[in-house]
């Protein structure tokens, strides 16, 4: 049994150091903070995985762990809080959420409640009382993302993002089966006598859900990799057949070498289909008239999409996106 233990948590560990590692290193590369939330939240779920597997695997340090937990949750509070807020903050990048203000009010209001549980009698009620709303929380805020994608139609996406609404069904049933789970271990498995005390602290639903997570993100960050590795070959074909090819030839290299540039920046700012369209198109220095007109769209739709990728790429206005653009090539060049 120690065995599989020690196999599980090994493989949840490199699982979560993939997507931490690369996420970390494409927020280095590019300082966009889609990017660096992911980091944050999975080094959280590192943390917390690791101190779960000492619970599991050490007998001194879960009886002292379970002891403390149930007196000043302390830790376990700052965990939910911060995962919870790191997932507001991704997902109110992602969706271009208008009033992730009212979402951060209610997390406020969730760690005051937590932090007065403490006072409390030391039973399996108690125990339910404390992850009771971090669970309900999680499902009302991923519900909240299902309503908001469904509605919107500017949403839209590209690869694993097409399916953006399966995804968030996936979540949404995957974060009532983490409540289901808690209140059953707890009143069923768990034990808070007055002289034992056994607490179940991992949640494998909970589990399930972050390994689908991963696995999701991990093909998605090898991508753009792989991406990145076909743009420097095209670039360095470009500049090898430089001095044999003809000026056509030279010129058909240059195409592709800027397609991939392109769209690696795309892919890498988590620009929609439409949005690089647009962003195709300021490129040029096009007008949002003369945007509307080649992509047979109203003036307020792409004036959505300009502010969609401004927010994206952290700038406040097109010059400023066009020198992120330049720089960002520099970069690509220089790496």
């Amino acid at each position: 049994m120690e065995v599989t233990i020690f196999i599980y948590n090994v493989f949840l560990i490199i699982l979560y150091s993939v997507v931490l590692t690369l996420s970390g290193f494409y927020y280095l590369k590019t300082k966009n903070n889609c990017y660096f939330a992911i980091s944050i939240l999975f080094s959280l779920y590192l943390f917390d995985n690791v101190v779960i597997y000492m619970t599991e695997f050490i007998k001194t340090f879960s009886i002292s762990y379970n002891k403390l937990f149930i007196a000043v949750p302390t830790y376990k509070t700052l965990i939910i809080i911060s995962i919870l807020a790191v997932y507001i903050a991704l997902n109110t990048m992602f969706f271009n959420l208008k009033n992730s203000k009212i979402w951060y009010f209610a997390l406020g209001l969730l760690t005051i409640f937590l932090f007065i549980i403490p006072v409390m009698q030391r039973t399996a009620f108690k125990s339910w009382l404390f992850f009771v709303p971090g669970d309900l929380f999680f499902v009302l805020f991923n519900s909240y993302l299902l309503i908001v994608s469904k509605n919107n139609k500017v949403i839209e996406r590209k690869g694993i993002f097409i399916h953006v609404n399966k995804l968030l069904t996936y979540t949404l049933f995957m974060s009532c089966l983490v409540f289901v789970e808690d209140s059953f271990v707890i009143f069923n498995i768990d034990v808070y006598s007055d002289t034992i005390l056994n607490i179940t602290n991992r949640n494998f639903s909970e589990d399930i859900l972050r390994i689908s997570q991963s696995l999701i993100l991990i093909p998605y960050l090898l991508n753009l990799f792989f991406a990145e590795s076909r743009q420097k070959e095209a670039a360095d074909t470009a500049v090898s057949d430089n001095d044999n090819d003809s000026a056509l030839k030279d010129k058909t290299d240059e195409n592709e070498h800027d397609y991939y540039i392109f769209h690696l920046f795309c892919s890498t700012y988590l620009f929609t289909v439409r949005e690089q369209e647009v962003f195709k198109h300021l490129l040029e220095d096009k007008n949002n008239k003369l945007i509307s007109e080649s992509l047979y769209i109203s003036i307020g739709t792409v004036k959505t999409h300009v502010h969609n990728i401004f927010i994206k790429t952290d700038v406040s206005n097109r010059r400023e996106l066009l020198q992120l653009y330049n720089k960002w090539i520099e970069n690509q060049v220089i790496y």
